[in-house]
């Protein structure tokens, strides 16, 4: 059983793309809380016609946040958020590789070497 189709408010960052913005906003609401495990989200229609995107966009996004375990859907049926034990937990950050002990980028000669006085 799931709950009533709710709000959606999504803070989409142009930058990254609108498929990319929406699963970012989603899988943000989702990880803070915002969206409870079985919460219904609105239509694909619905949500591509108030963001004005093509419905397509936001079928695909559900259908990758799916893949990822942070919704479920069924054809015909809502998206609701996934049960806590299916959403993957958030990555983990990796520390920065080492620098490296020679720069070796093209475009970058070592002018210490040039004769300047000549």
């Amino acid at each position: 059983m799931t709950g009533p189709v709710v709000d959606l408010l999504l803070d989409l960052d142009p930058s990254t793309g609108r498929r990319d913005g929406i699963e970012r906003a989603v899988r943000a609401a989702i990880r803070d809380g915002r969206l409870a495990p079985g919460a219904a989200l609105p239509s694909s229609r619905a949500l591509a016609a108030d963001l004005g995107l093509a419905r397509g966009t936001v079928v695909d996004a559900y259908a990758q946040l799916a893949v990822e375990g942070y919704l479920a859907t069924r054809p015909g049926g809502r998206t609701v958020v996934a049960s806590p034990a299916m959403v993957p937990p958030p990555p983990a950050v990796r520390a920065a590789p080492p620098a490296p002990a020679l720069d070796l980028r093209a475009g970058a000669p070592d002018l210490s070497g040039f004769p300047a006085s000549a």
